[in-house]
């Protein structure tokens, strides 16, 4: 099986991921922003689309809009918490330009039902190594703030008083 490139390619890229998702879902998963973290994906799609559009790589779309919704996000802090409206009506407006950026596009269907949908077995192993150095850089800057963010997650009122980062965390 591993004698294709694809697959490898496929299990370079799917393992990076999975390694990623685990370590950052065990912060949301503490945080409970499990929901905002499901309109992030949403966010993706809709950059994805859009960079497509524009004539760049999908990956870097996915990228750019997934960062910035994420700061947003982050800059809603508490406010954020608990309030799943406004997290879905983000990520309805991400669906709603996720579809107006396919429905622009002219270069056929096929891009808009691999963006949609997927397919682990179609990444490239440029995707793939971009992936892998994305997970990287990932999991070098959740190292770097894992612990304050760790400490702000359980006790929140002790961290503040320590003197630890908060709002940048």
């Amino acid at each position: 099986m591993l004698e294709y490139e694809f697959m490898r390619n496929a299990f370079m890229a799917g393992s990076a991921v999975a390694i990623v998702g685990g370590a950052v879902g065990f912060f949301l998963v503490l945080r409970n922003l499990i929901f905002a973290s499901h309109a992030l994906s949403h966010v993706g799609f809709a950059g994805a689309a859009g960079a497509i559009l524009l004539g760049i790589s999908a990956l870097w779309g996915l990228l750019a809009f997934t960062l910035a919704a994420g700061i947003a996000m982050g800059l809603l802090g508490e406010r954020l918490r608990g309030r799943d409206v406004a997290v879905g009506i983000v990520l309805s407006l991400a669906l709603g330009l996720g579809v107006l950026f396919l429905y622009l596009n002219t270069a056929g269907p096929t891009q808009a039902t691999a963006i949609l949908f997927g397919n682990v077995l179609g990444v490239s192993l440029e995707a793939a190594w971009a992936l892998v150095g994305l997970s990287v850089v990932s999991l070098v800057a959740l190292g770097f703030v894992s612990r304050p963010l760790l400490f702000a997650t359980l006790a929140p009122e002790l961290a503040e008083a320590k003197g630890a980062p908060l709002r940048l965390v």
